[in-house]
């Protein structure tokens, strides 16, 4: 079975990440990648420095201010 696929890597802040797309049966497009070389990075907030306690106790307590101040 032949596949026709699309092979790319880029590079973003010296991070390597190669990826593969291709067209599955119903013509919808599919990418593979090495994606668990990139960083997680919050969707709000800040970027968390580290992954102590005490720092996402912080955090917690930022984003319910930020809460708060919206909603009032």
């Amino acid at each position: 079975m032949e596949i026709d696929y699309v092979r790319a890597t880029v590079e973003e802040g010296g991070i390597q990440v190669d990826q593969l797309f291709f067209h599955d049966p119903d013509g919808f497009m599919i990418e593979i990648c090495n994606c668990d070389s990139l960083p997680v990075i919050p969707l709000v907030g800040e970027v968390a420095r580290s992954c102590s306690r005490l720092n996402l106790h912080l955090m917690q307590n930022q984003n319910q201010q930020q809460i708060h101040k919206i909603v009032k």
